[in-house]
């Protein structure tokens, strides 16, 4: 089955989002088949049929240099130095598919930002959320900044003016914080346990977190901060990077937050950006765990439902 007519929700998939690769070190805890787990996970609960899934080709060079030096895309070119950069085995004989999932997952984030501008709807890509990735470096896993990219394609044709990134992914947002750090019309909302950078541009804000936040805290932070920021801005179009790793299962994060807790912090967000007729774009960013991919499909399924009026 497909969305119920009139639903606005799209997601974005296509299995090239998916490259298993031997991985060594904290990389390994990364499930490198969420994106098709959630695919699936999606239909086997009966929210979508296979194919409600639109495919999008993969980000150009031209879109990547719009925030990336070309240096720095020509080295990403080569499969050993981006091997080395997201902290692989070297000694894996590596080739250009290792890119691939990053431009297809970032074309998915793309055509889900310039959907939901043009039609005013709320798009999920079912990867993406690379919000590590800098002008001109790879970090955190993230080799391609694709929310950047997207807000700065949708600005250059004067699609969108204000654009508003609200990350609550576990790990700071910096990636996107640097890129726009200079740049009032995109305003960077992060919350997080510990800061990887500073910006002080009058539009970003970083609430930080304690260690072992529970909902209660997590969901107080939230609640006390974000409806100021949206009031105050006034985005034009919004992204949610909606990471899983505050999740208590979370391998890699310390919060405590249950699987209850992380679908209330998913309804809030919705509520402060689509329920205030913000076209929205949702991306998955971190998560790591073989639990990781239930997060998304809680918070997937209630938003097909909420939005189908069941």
């Amino acid at each position: 089955m497909k969305p119920a007519p009139g639903c606005p929700v799209r997601f974005f998939y296509r299995d090239e989002y998916v490259y298993d690769v031997l991985e060594a070190g904290y990389r390994h805890t990364f499930d490198v088949n969420r994106p098709k787990r959630i695919r699936d996970g999606l239909i086997q609960v009966g929210a979508v049929g296979a194919d409600a899934f639109h495919e999008a080709p993969p980000v150009s060079d031209q879109q990547l240099l719009l925030v990336h030096t070309k240096d720095y895309l020509e080295s990403i070119k080569d499969p050993d130095t981006l091997a080395r950069s997201l902290l692989l085995d070297p000694s894996h004989p590596w080739d250009e598919r290792l890119l691939e999932p990053f431009r297809f997952a970032a074309g998915g984030t793309v055509a889900a930002a310039r959907m939901a501008a043009t039609e005013r709807l709320l798009c999920v890509n079912l990867g993406g959320g690379f919000h590590h990735a800098q002008a001109d470096k790879t970090e955190g896993f993230c080799a391609i900044a694709d929310v950047a990219i997207a807000t700065r394609l949708l600005q250059r044709d004067r699609r969108v003016e204000r654009v508003l990134i609200v990350d609550l992914d576990y790990h700071h947002g910096n990636g996107n914080a640097l890129i726009f750090a200079d740049d009032e019309s995109v305003f960077t909302y992060s919350m997080h346990t510990v800061n990887w950078c500073w910006i002080t541009k009058r539009n970003n804000r970083d609430v930080l977190l304690p260690p072992h936040a529970s909902d209660e805290v997590y969901l107080k932070a939230l609640s006390e901060s974000l409806p100021d920021v949206v009031d105050a801005f006034d985005p034009e179009l919004a992204f949610y990077v909606a990471g899983s790793d505050p999740f208590i299962e979370d391998v890699l994060g310390d919060c405590d937050m249950s699987e209850e807790g992380m679908l209330e912090r998913d309804r809030f967000v919705t509520g402060q950006l689509w329920g205030r007729g913000i076209p929205t774009v949702v991306v998955t960013a971190g998560g790591y765990g073989e639990s990781s991919w239930r997060i998304y499909v809680n918070y997937f399924k209630w938003l097909l439902e909420h939005e189908a009026g069941r």
